[in-house]
């Protein structure tokens, strides 16, 4: 007797250590499974790590994952399973109810069994969309399901089952599934909470990797945003330039069509003086002394002293129109820089008087403005490191607003005194700030700045002009240049009392601003 019960308990005692054994190596087991899921922030290599281990770790025949649809419906998404099992992931896409998750089978009839682990599209989730963890099943044989509901896990070729719930931030998300298809299975305790505790990691670890792809989602939304606005941006450059172009071409037509004018119109009177002069050497080369009266007759119907006299005039008034239409080509092409690189060592002041001189018919009078009289004062400045063409841009947005700003003034103080207006007058000056910092400033005597501009003056699209007189692009773009291209400042002074007042301040050394 005392034999029998010392085998007893030995036995008892093996049992116990086998199961203490078997419970730590599936504690183990648990660790490192957590950890392969936790070094991966990929949705599919997480699902597809988490199936591969516990299917190795349970000797399962198949270890799913399922996900549910926002209507209750759903998807294997992955799975691991024995060979020499057909895949569910292949026999969803065949078979409509598995697909569906939706049996033929009446629903009313299976609201008691506590262990379904379907028909949850109707029941929207059924007991696992109310808190319920997991549904176990040794064997579908020997659970009182419904001969309809027994076919239907035969099209799984379920035979026992644990399935547990995944949820993210207390919301079902899906399924973790273990299936036996060869024959019923004892679940045991501790196998049943190890696919608890990989549920749990599943969820926080597919919570983390949403967030991840929402990320990467919005990081690929914001770089085409970005890549569109570069677009737009490019695209109201080239509009502003264009603009900006239609001012040159108006510009260098005006101011080279009075030379030409000039040098044409008396193309006529060089004619016919070369003509009447060739005409007079032609008669004295065909003739003798003794004929000579005749030849003096001709001089004075040609009136040679005339001619003498006026011939070297009209040729040096044509030369000083050759050379107005020289310096005008030359002005332009300092303007635009277009044989230079990039980032050039240049006198500002060149620049300036380029832009001016390019803007030139816009600051005489006619019949409606007074001439606009533009006062330099400029500093004795070093040659400064920029992009020329883009900075004569610069200049060129400035002063003509400022010409616009003076000419919209002046009918106004025509109109408000009864008196003639005020003068018309742009100020520009330049001067060394600081030893390696220039600053340039452009005054203008028109209408001024409103308190309510001040903030949205740079802004794209904003204009202070009247509808159609202004594209809004102007001083954004010339920000843009000044602060992005230049490592500078552009800003308007507000303290004036009338007029309007930009600054530029720009480094001496580009080259060592941008690195």
């Amino acid at each position: 007797m005392q034999n029998t019960d010392i085998l007893e308990k030995g036995k008892f005692r093996s049992t116990q250590a086998q199961a203490q054994a078997g419970a730590l190596m599936l504690q183990k087991s648990l660790v490192k499974i957590i950890s392969k899921i936790r070094r991966s922030l990929d949705f599919s290599e997480i699902c597809q790590t988490a199936t591969d281990e516990v299917y190795k770790v349970l000797k399962a025949d198949r270890v799913n994952i399922y996900r549910f649809n926002e209507d209750w419906s759903g998807q294997f998404l992955y799975e691991t399973v024995n060979p020499q099992w057909a895949s569910l992931l292949d026999l969803q896409t065949t078979n409509d109810q598995i697909g569906q998750n939706v049996s033929a089978c009446s629903l009313s009839l299976l609201d008691s069994t506590k262990a379904t682990d379907t028909h949850l599209v109707d029941t929207q989730g059924g007991a696992f969309a109310e808190g319920e963890i997991f549904r176990v099943c040794p064997d579908i044989y020997g659970a009182g399901f419904s001969q309809c509901y027994i076919n239907f896990l035969e099209s799984y070729h379920v035979r026992a089952y644990s399935i547990i719930a995944i949820y993210i931030d207390q919301k079902l998300w899906g399924l973790l599934a273990a299936y036996q298809n060869s024959g019923p299975r004892q679940w045991d305790e501790t196998e049943v909470q190890l696919l608890v505790n990989v549920a749990e990691q599943l969820g926080v670890a597919l919570k983390q990797a949403d967030y991840v792809q929402t990320i990467e989602n919005q990081s690929i939304q914001l770089n085409q945003t970005l890549k569109e606005l570069k677009q737009s941006q490019a695209q109201l450059i080239q509009r502003e330039k264009m603009a900006s172009l239609g001012q040159f071409v108006a510009g260098i037509a005006h101011e080279i069509n009075n030379p030409v004018n000039f040098i044409y119109g008396n193309l006529a009177y060089v004619d016919e003086y070369v003509s009447d002069l060739l005409a007079l050497t032609d008669a004295h080369s065909s003739i003798d002394s003794s004929q000579s009266p005749p030849l003096a007759d001709d001089s004075a119907v040609i009136d040679y002293d005339f001619i003498r006299q006026d011939l070297p005039k009209i040729l040096g008034s044509m030369k000083v129109g050759a050379e107005r239409i020289r310096n005008i080509v030359l002005s332009l092409r300092n303007f635009s820089r277009l044989d230079e690189a990039d980032i050039k060592a240049v006198n500002i002041h060149e620049g300036l008087d380029s832009t001016l001189l390019l803007l030139g018919h816009r600051l005489k009078p006619d019949d409606t403005f007074p001439a606009i009289e533009i006062i330099k004062d400029y500093g004795n400045l070093p040659e400064v490191e920029c992009y020329p063409a883009q900075l004569n841009q610069v200049f060129m947005n400035l002063l003509s607003n400022a010409i616009d700003a003076v000419k919209e003034a002046y009918p106004l103080s025509l109109s408000n005194n009864n008196q003639p207006g005020l003068p018309a007058k742009i100020w520009i000056s330049t001067m060394l700030i600081q030893p390696d910092e220039v600053e340039i400033r452009i005054r203008d005597s028109g209408i001024g700045l409103k308190s309510q501009d001040l903030s949205k003056l740079f802004d794209y699209f904003y204009t202070t002009k009247p509808v159609g007189q202004g594209t809004g692009l102007g001083l954004a773009i010339s920000r843009q240049i000044v602060t992005e291209r230049h490592c500078g400042q552009l800003q308007a002074n507000p303290d004036l009392e009338r007029g309007a007042e930009f600054i530029i301040r720009l480094p001496l050394n580009l080259s060592t601003c941008l690195g």
